[in-house]
This record gives C-alpha cells, sequence and structure tokens, in this order.
C-alpha cells in the first residue's frame, strides 16, 4: 500500500498478520509517486531492500501507464532504479498499467478526450508494454514473468473484454502470450466486497446474509475461487494451454466501511463489519488455493492490502495494520497489548539525560507509545 512504502517501507512485517508464517512477497503498485517529492525515495528505498535481502523476499512491482506518456517514462525510470537495487533475485514480476480497462469510468481530469483511443485503438498500451519489457530485459531480468493487471470486468468477453474505444483486453494479452509466451502471468483483483452484482435479502432494507454466504468464503462455490475457475478456462481458450501462470494481485475486505463502495451492500452494516473482515481474513489464511472443476490452481495470491491507505484521496480500509506507528493488527484478542509500561516518573522540569533514540513530533501519548513500542531498543519513553 501507498502508506507502507511512502512512510514507514522499514516496518514491513516479516510474518502474516494472525499468524506464525513468514511473508515472502509483497506487491508495490509503483516505486513512488511524483505527488511525494523526492525527499524518503531513497530512505524508503532502503528499506524495502533490506526487507527483501533479510527475508529472501520477493518483489512483484508495478509501473503505470496513464494517458501522460511523459509522466508514465518517468515513473518507468523510478522502476528501472529500484528493481535494478533489488537485483533479479528478488524481482517476482513485473506489472505494466494497473486495471486499465476501468479507466473509461473516470472522469476527464484523468481521462482527456483522445486518451482511451490512444490507449486502445492506437495501441499505446501495446507499444510501451514492449518498450518496457525490452529495457527490463536488457537490465538483466528477461526471465522475469511480464504482465499487466486487470479486474474481473475484463473477463466479460469471448474469451476477454473486448469493446472498441473502452477496452480491448483480449487482444492485449493475445499480442502479449503470443509474443512472450508462459513468461506472461495473467492476473486478476478479484473484489467480492465491490461486486455490483450483490443484493441485499429479500425484503429486508439491511440484511445481506445471502450474499455473505457466496461472497465471504472460500469453497468451490465461493466468490474467488469460482472466479479462478473461470479465469482458468478463458486462459485456456485464448491460449491453448491449461497450465498458464495465473496470479491474483489483490483479494481483501474493508473493515470499516469503505467510501468506495457503491452496491447495495452500502446498506448492510453485517458487510463491512470486523466480523466478516476476520472471518473473510481467516479463510483466506485457511485457503489450500484449490479452485475445483479439475482445473490447476492460481500460482500466487496477494492479499490487499498491508496497512489502510488512501485511493484518490479517499480513506480505505482493506488493511491487516490500520497505520504504519501502529503496533497490533487490526484483529486482535480482547485485551491484548503489544507492549506494557509503568509509569516510571513525573510530572517533572527535569529532561532525560543521554542521546534519545528519538526526539521529535508525535500525535499525543498513545502514538508516543506505540514508536517505543515498535523500536526493540527502546524502553520507556516521555512526553513533553
Amino acid at each position: 500500500d501507498d502508506s507502507t512504502l511512502r512512510w514507514c517501507a522499514a516496518r514491513i512485517p516479516q510474518t502474516w498478520p494472525n499468524a506464525q508464517q513468514p511473508m515472502s512477497s509483497i506487491r508495490l503498485f509503483k516505486a513512488w509517486d511524483p505527488n511525494w517529492g523526492n525527499d524518503g525515495r531513497e530512505a524508503a528505498w532502503d528499506g524495502l531492500i533490506d526487507y527483501a535481502v533479510s527475508t529472501n523476499a520477493k518483489v512483484f512491482i508495478g509501473t503505470q501507464i496513464t494517458c501522460d506518456e511523459a509522466a508514465d517514462d518517468k515513473a518507468w525510470q523510478w522502476t528501472k532504479e529500484l528493481v535494478d537495487k533489488l537485483h533479479p533475485e528478488h524481482v517476482m514480476g513485473l506489472a505494466i498499467g494497473n486495471e486499465l480497462e476501468l479507466l473509461q469510468f473516470r472522469g476527464a481530469d484523468v481521462v482527456p478526450p483522445g486518451c482511451l483511443d490512444n490507449l486502445w485503438e492506437r495501441g499505446y498500451l501495446w507499444r510501451k508494454f514492449q518498450q518496457y519489457v525490452g529495457e527490463f530485459d536488457s537490465m538483466g531480468f528477461g526471465a522475469v514473468p511480464v504482465t499487466s493487471v486487470f479486474t474481473g470486468m475484463a473477463m466479460g468477453g469471448d474469451p476477454f473484454y473486448e469493446v472498441p474505444g473502452k477496452g480491448r483486453i483480449n487482444s492485449f494479452l493475445l499480442n502479449a502470450s503470443s509474443v512472450y509466451g508462459s513468461r506472461v502471468a495473467f492476473t486478476w483483483n478479484f473484489y467480492p466486497y465491490f461486486d455490483p452484482n450483490m443484493q441485499l435479502d429479500e425484503g429486508t432494507a439491511d440484511s445481506c446474509d445471502t450474499a455473505l454466504h457466496r461472497a465471504g468464503c472460500w469453497g468451490e462455490s465461493c466468490s474467488v475461487p469460482a472466479a479462478l475457475r473461470n479465469a482458468r478456462r478463458k486462459m485456456q481458450r485464448l491460449t491453448g494451454r491449461a497450465d498458464g501462470l495465473l496470479w491474483v494481485g489483490e483479494t481483501g475486505w474493508s473493515w470499516p466501511l469503505s467510501p468506495t463502495l457503491g452496491s447495495a451492500m452500502r446498506k448492510c452494516p453485517a458487510w463491512s463489519s470486523r466480523e466478516t473482515f476476520e472471518d473473510y481474513y481467516a479463510g483466506f489464511l485457511e485457503w489450500d488455493m484449490q479452485i475445483g472443476g479439475g482445473l490447476r490452481p492460481p500460482d500466487h495470491v496477494f492479499w490487499f492490502t498491508m496497512r489502510d491507505s488512501n485511493n484518490f484521496g479517499l480513506g480505505e480500509h482493506f488493511g491487516l495494520i490500520s497505520q504504519c506507528d501502529e503496533p497490533a493488527c487490526k484483529i486482535a484478542s480482547p485485551g491484548y497489548a503489544p507492549g506494557s509500561y509503568a509509569k516510571f516518573h513525573g510530572p517533572s522540569e527535569m529532561k532525560c539525560t543521554g542521546t534519545p533514540i528519538y526526539s521529535g513530533w508525535a500525535m499525543g501519548e498513545s502514538h508516543c507509545r506505540n514508536k517505543c513500542t515498535l523500536d526493540e531498543e527502546c524502553e520507556f519513553y516521555a512526553i513533553w
């Protein structure tokens, strides 16, 4: 998530939250954001690289495709700088573009006239994809999978979405798999949470038990496994192969309510409750990745996301941890405390002696305490 990358890349958990299993891969949507300025970029990258090297983890890194070629090339330059520091052994894959079929629903401030025609009809996406992959390969990453990430909407076609001027996903995937073969990963973001087809229980104004029964589970009849079966079959129709790389780039649940939820589920309190969030994540951890139908399971699945973050200025609450300086997971046992403190002295007019580990601003005492808890060298804190 953007919050972790920008503010606390040195605090990436080494084990899955609420589980005693190592986290072996992370996904980055981008190497950096120009709106963040340059201050902190190198420090963030250093934290990310230290994490990858110390845990032997791999990074699935993305670079943008937008309506602004100069901005795309700048973002790509940052991506190249970061992967060059990571080296091939710590790069899982490269995603060029994310959910581009949804651009048609954005406003003119993001998608000016002519942008979609340039992207799909004049081949901008395919041209930049080939350019970036070529440069990626010349850096020594020729064996690393490449992809562009799409949503479940892109599966609405024969076999994939193909609408002139709006999204030619089928043509793109056919071109990519023809040129790059089995190196291409088919990557999908699946969110039952946002499924517009989910409806309230019949005769109710705020109940959604039926929808939760289908969306909030991980058995073969549940939303994500069913979507993956559909994806596998469509991939095989396009490529003739049953063993193509299939990745889930994102899946997750929001607690509390996401401001971007626009379906009828917005009226159902249970849909965005802590209980549903906990059940969905617990099911994710227990899922054996089988999808039924005798089909090969996905090769890799990512949870969205590590920490709560923002999306185009709107707060999102899909994180397993609420914020950078929060030492506890959002789901924790009643009474759990990641650190315990007893008052030692105060109030006082005298400052502590010695060199402080940290001397700076905190947003209240609880925030200062959290900063101490997260630092293994910190044994006490003082508020002034």
